[in-house]
């Protein structure tokens, strides 16, 4: 009708590559929203949905170098970050994850059959990030890696997390929260909840004070998710060293050190257990 915008856009955006990178790129440069995913005159193959972000993320850094030894022997021929969960590679959904977060960069730390993750990951535009590999000559632990990272003293900010987590977390909130609060070091954290399935003893210098049947306990646990600072890369050693040492000695040095509690979808997956409680949740979601 006359007056009114068309209901059709005879001149849409497309994009016949299926770089999530390059299609975040062709909405920032155009303004758009939406990119259709094909080449014209022929039938779409998606739909690209732009969600611009309020929060500027900072880069991520994924440690991916571990041998995977409880999950043998799965990771005799594949490292753990590319065994499937739901049909796709844990680290392929790490990555998606982190990149509809609004993340552009990831450092990717691998020792363990790394050529085979830089096969899988190569460059990282499919997943719509620019990832930088980061290789440990020597299995440098969840900290340690962090060392290997060039000019990290000019880095101001940096996501840290494992790769073989699987959750549908909000880590912008995350960053948000961090910023807010002015964190040096902030750890995601989920509540576990502890049954002892026995009557505890009080005992106090031999004498009986009571007795508790079947306690639980709630306790904050670590989900191996972080958003850390610059004056906190000062305190990471040039050798293998692991993030509980990291976070120690932060808060030794009065650094401010805070909790960020994550209540969405979370399972790492260190063992068949939890591979198989993997596999059913994403079978649920089929």
């Amino acid at each position: 009708m006359k007056g009114h915008p068309p209901f059709i856009n005879r001149n849409p955006v497309t994009l016949s590559s299926e770089s999530l990178l390059m299609a975040r790129q062709l909405c920032e440069r155009h303004d758009v929203k939406h990119i259709i995913l094909g080449a014209i005159g022929a039938l779409p193959i998606g739909l690209y949905r732009y969600n611009s972000k309020a929060i500027e993320m900072p880069p991520a850094f994924i440690l991916a170098g571990g041998k995977g030894i409880r999950l043998r022997p799965l990771t005799l021929e594949k490292p753990k970050p590319l065994i499937e969960v739901g049909g796709r590679p844990i680290l392929h959904r790490v990555l998606e994850s982190l990149s509809e977060m609004g993340v552009n960069k990831a450092y990717l730390s691998v020792n363990f059959m790394s050529e085979k993750i830089e096969e899988s990951i190569s460059d990282g535009s499919l997943f719509g990030l620019s990832v930088e590999y980061i290789h440990e000559q020597e299995p440098m632990g969840t900290a340690g890696p962090l060392a290997l990272l060039k000019d990290l003293n000019k880095i101001e900010e940096l996501l840290v997390m494992n790769a073989d987590l699987l959750s549908n977390a909000d880590f912008r909130s995350l960053v948000a929260h961090h910023r807010k609060l002015g964190n040096h070091l902030t750890i995601a954290v989920r509540e576990h909840l502890t049954s002892i399935p026995f009557g505890v003893i009080k005992v106090d210098n031999g004498t009986v004070s009571g007795i508790e049947e079947k306690p639980s306990y709630l306790d904050m646990v670590n989900a191996g998710i972080y958003c850390i600072s610059n004056p906190v890369f000062s305190l990471v050693p040039k050798a293998p060293s692991d993030m509980p040492d990291l976070i120690n000695t932060a808060v030794a040095k009065g650094m401010k050190v805070g909790a960020f509690p994550i209540h969405q979808r979370w399972i790492d997956v260190g063992s068949h257990a939890d591979l198989q409680r993997a596999q059913d949740m994403f079978q649920e979601d089929s």
